[in-house]
């Protein structure tokens, strides 16, 4: 946790003490995600012979699978996001931002940061137009207030370089640089320093790398450039907690079991022979083997019979224990079979059995929401801002956002319910063409039109058929 600006004065070192750990398990995180897991797990190979040279790996990249669960349940199915009337002012304008900036690629890039690092960092821009893009949270050190860690001063964007800077005696020289970008509300301030082996040896002119930079740059804006979204977030925690860090015993124990399962049945698909000393034969390097494989072994009266070993591998209780491995990595990643399309027949048939089935992973995309609906609201209005600060626009002053669940529509059971609500006169037909096909108010009103002059045309024919019927009815009577 960083309280001050002093943190990167002349002979501090690089990264700061309390921000190393943080570093440390950003960059496990994303190796787990890249499915390097090797490099990661201190116990990913355990040795399988006493000669210490087989070794076995597989790699069960669940941390994958969910950073992107929760993403695609999050931003699979678009938010829609308004700001006006459709063909005002303000929701073209607003079009124009998220069109231009790809806002909702971004915003996935960010949700796959929240679950990976804890943090997502928007972070905005003016460059001709209003640009908004995802940073790494490894980038990112906020400097907060000693009395209220909620409380930010600033948000620091830093990074390092190398440039080659060959001598007579070393061509392969490199220096080092670190380069800061220090947002407060209404400015930003940008440094240039040399590193020496970690530590920051003096500051340079940043101009002198950078020709169309200045030293100090006025926003104009009464808040940040920078937007963080965290996951977890605790009355203790300046940063968001990750989601694999509680899993990561678990999905490591998986990836040993399944491999040493690969190993036993791999083994023992060809399994060693015993027999008289005879059944031996030497091949062309002089050795004595057995060629199985078919071959016939005469057998005296009294010799042992050649025989295969075999060995019980346990492989049942190996199967039990991943099963109860399974159960607890559902349980602590908040998830189920069902959020990975894992389902026995007859379980969901329906839009609302998947729902139930669904429940713990849409509460914890709706905890993520509630983090994520703020913040894409303050980009967005940060980012119209900015275009109207450069005369490009209006500023936007309400946004609003109807978030989607991430789980396909029953549209038949939809229908259903509707129509049932229109025959008990509980809804008006109007509302329920609405919220099933969302439509808006011209096409609304057109449909309405052709629902009624069919109900008309159909109506005399109906009439008919009714008489029709009472007239046989009568005669039948009579007769």
């Amino acid at each position: 946790m960083i309280t001050d600006l002093k943190f990167f004065n002349i002979g501090q070192k690089w990264p700061p003490d309390s921000e190393i750990e943080r570093l440390q398990r950003y960059e496990q995180n994303r190796k787990l995600f890249e499915g390097r897991h090797e490099l990661v797990f201190k116990d990913w190979v355990r040795l399988l012979r006493d000669d210490k040279k087989a070794t076995l790996e597989i790699i069960l990249n669940w941390h994958k699978r969910l950073s992107t669960l929760w993403a695609d349940l999050l931003l699979g199915e678009r938010p829609r996001i308004t700001a006006g009337a459709p063909n005002s002012k303000e929701q073209q304008q607003l079009e124009a931002i998220i069109e231009s900036n790809d806002f909702f690629n971004v915003a996935y890039e960010v949700a796959l940061d929240i679950s990976r690092y804890g943090t997502g960092i928007f972070k905005l821009r003016y460059d001709g137009r209003a640009i908004i893009e995802a940073i790494p949270p490894a980038l990112w050190f906020p400097v907060v207030s000693p009395d209220n860690i909620k409380d930010v001063r600033a948000h620091v964007i830093a990074w390092t370089f190398e440039v080659p800077t060959p001598t007579l005696l070393n061509k392969d020289k490199k220096t080092t640089y670190l380069r800061l970008e220090i947002h407060e509300k209404g400015k930003i301030t940008n440094k240039l320093f040399e590193l020496k082996d970690g530590v920051i040896k003096q500051e340079l002119d940043v101009t002198s790398f950078y020709d169309d930079l200045q030293p100090e740059q006025a926003t104009g804006m009464d808040d940040f450039l920078v937007v963080p979204v965290h996951n977890i977030l605790t009355s203790d925690r300046v940063y968001g907690q990750d989601d694999y860090s509680d899993l990561d015993s678990i999905i490591q124990e998986l990836e040993i079991r399944v491999a040493q399962i690969s190993r036993i049945l791999d083994k023992h698909a060809d399994p060693n022979m015993a027999g008289p000393a005879w059944a031996l034969e030497q091949n062309e390097y002089g050795e004595y083997v057995v060629k199985g494989g078919g071959k016939y072994f005469p057998v005296e009266q009294g010799d042992p019979e050649p025989k295969y070993i075999t060995w019980d591998g346990q492989l049942e209780a190996a199967y039990r224990e991943i099963d109860l491995l399974m159960e607890q990595l559902y349980t602590l990643s908040e998830t189920s079979a069902a959020a990975f399309g894992q389902l026995k027949s007859g379980l969901a048939e329906s839009g609302t059995a998947l729902r139930r089935l669904m429940m713990t992973p849409l509460a914890k995309v709706n905890r993520i929401r509630m983090r994520f609906d703020p913040a894409i609201k303050k980009v967005l209005q940060l980012a119209s801002q900015l275009e109207a600060k450069f005369g490009r626009g209006i500023e936007l002053s309400t946004i609003n956002i109807a978030w989607n669940d991430g789980l396909p529509q029953d549209e038949k059971e939809q229908a259903e319910i509707y129509s049932l609500l229109v025959q008990n006169g509980l809804i008006s037909r109007e509302t329920a063409l609405k919220r099933l096909f969302e439509f808006d108010a011209e096409t609304l009103r057109q449909e309405l039109t052709k629902i009624a002059v069919e109900t008309a045309q159909e109506a005399p024919a109906l009439f008919t058929v009714n008489l029709n019927n009472q007239q046989q009815t009568q005669q039948a009577q009579s007769e």
